[in-house]
């Protein structure tokens, strides 16, 4: 009894320091007092891809490289909030967020999004590229980026990392405004055939709420086009400008860590050191949520669901997202 008021008054302290470091910008006197014009943004990484597709894990070994920062801090809180969309929606332009803040309304898929905003009926609203371009928004999100490297850095010049998936569908634009920065771009992707069904399922928080309303296969359609169109727009804008971007698969990252993270410490110009890869000795700070999202690495996520996804839904699947699965060698599992 006692253990369990222990443990649920440190789970309670540990949730406040979480949000604490996700918000204490809003209590910084320099976010209004200084213009950070002196602030180097060089070659910051964006990590793309889906919810639940692997990016939590691949942004904590990048977050504990010492020449990383983050929206909340640097290598000595490498497991806190890393999304830029969220932690900095309220001053972010309208172009690069709508997760939670500045969301465009539909009367069905209301926010917070996170399998929803690349569907057929979001996409619209969601989709952002080069087109899009302003001055302003320029300004603004250096302006963003700059704070949080000069608030974060140490000793000298750092990189910037983040995993806002919603810039997924916003590659060309992102591009288009830190050009002259050199951006890293990183695609982490887990196959559709796992990756629908369970977002579907309640993975997504979305998906979850929209239970109530939305049939089962209304659900997994809607998880389908999501997955389509962000990757597609990832692929579109690609092929449109010359984004330095490299492509890994979420099952390989897996099945072997430290090939696969050597491979891209060497692409995004980091130094790579075994320490960056999950370690038994290490403990994850205080203030992290997904606390099972670090040791032991599971290689076989993906079996747990052998015998929970109907083969008539991996045949759906499989029907609208076969052609651009097979361009990553995915095809049916099981």
């Amino acid at each position: 009894m006692a253990m369990g008021i222990v443990d649920m008054f440190l789970n309670g302290l540990n949730e406040v320091w979480y949000i604490y470091r996700r918000n204490n910008w809003l209590l910084d006197p320099s976010w209004f007092l200084r213009d950070f014009d002196h602030t180097t943004i060089d070659r910051p990484i964006f990590l793309l891809g889906n919810q639940g597709g692997g990016l939590t894990l691949i942004s904590r070994m990048l977050r504990r490289n010492p020449e990383v920062v983050s929206v909340t801090g640097n290598n000595s809180y490498w497991s806190g909030a890393d999304e830029l969309q969220n932690v900095y929606g309220l001053i972010l332009p309208a172009e690069l967020t709508g997760i939670k803040y500045k969301a465009p309304y539909h009367p069905v898929l209301t926010p917070p999004r996170s399998w929803s905003y690349a569907s057929d009926a979001l996409i619209a609203s969601y989709r952002n590229t080069e087109k899009d371009y302003s001055p302003e928004i320029e300004s603004q999100f250096k302006r963003i980026l700059k704070y949080i490297i000069a608030r974060y850095g140490k000793d000298g010049a750092v990189r910037f990392v983040d995993k806002s998936q919603v810039f997924s569908v916003k590659l060309g634009l992102i591009y288009s405004l830190l050009k002259k920065c050199n951006p890293k771009f990183l695609l982490v992707l887990r196959s559709p055939y796992i990756e629908c069904p369970r977002a579907a399922m309640g993975k997504a928080g979305d998906m979850r709420r929209y239970a109530t309303s939305l049939s089962w296969e209304e659900r997994l359609d809607i998880c389908i086009q999501h997955w389509n169109n962000s990757v597609g727009a990832i692929i579109e804008d690609k092929k449109r400008l010359p984004i330095d971007i490299m492509i890994v698969r979420f099952e390989d990252i897996l099945q072997s860590p430290e090939r696969e993270l050597r491979k891209i410490c060497a692409f995004l110009e980091l130094d790579f050191n075994r320490d960056m890869l999950p370690q038994q000795y290490h403990s994850l700070p205080f203030g992290s949520h997904y606390r099972n999202r670090w040791y032991p690495l599971r290689s076989d996520v993906n079996n747990r669901y052998k015998d929970i996804i109907k083969r008539a839904d991996l045949n759906r699947i499989d029907e609208k997202c076969g052609a651009l699965a097979k361009q990553f060698d995915y095809s049916i599992p099981f």
